[in-house]
């Protein structure tokens, strides 16, 4: 009885679980890169760029986070590869960190961009 838990043993430790490819080979979009200018004034719109890249060659919808509690709504599908134009104004003066992500037709979502910043401050005072 002991000779069959070591041959068992044996085969199970040559055994190698693989968990079930439930994507067929889709691999996920890589993080966007967003661009724009570093600054800007309350109430000006700016304008800012996210650059999509999905592995696969698939098309994508872009979403953005603006950092004041405000997002983009899911734009029309674009093709790896393509930069997406976005524009946004803030109310307030401060510093925000925009952050962007992408996700492909199944939908498989990227990680979030790195952080962009951008320091919105308070017009010079107008003389009298």
């Amino acid at each position: 009885m002991a000779r069959w838990r070591v041959v068992l043993l044996i085969l199970l430790i040559g055994c190698a679980w693989e968990e079930p490819d439930n994507n067929d080979g889709n691999q996920r979009p890589s993080p966007p890169l967003v661009t724009g200018p570093d600054e800007g004034y309350p109430g000006e719109r700016l304008e800012f760029t996210v650059s999509v890249y999905d592995p696969d060659g698939g098309r994508l919808r872009v979403f953005v986070a603006w950092g004041d509690g405000d997002t983009s709504d899911y734009g029309d599908f674009v093709y790896s590869g393509e930069t997406v134009l976005f524009e946004h104004s803030y109310a307030r003066a401060d510093t925000f960190l925009i952050r962007a992500r992408c996700h492909d037709l199944e939908p498989l979502f990227s990680d979030w961009s790195t952080p962009r910043r951008v320091v919105i401050v308070q017009p010079p005072e107008q003389g009298p």
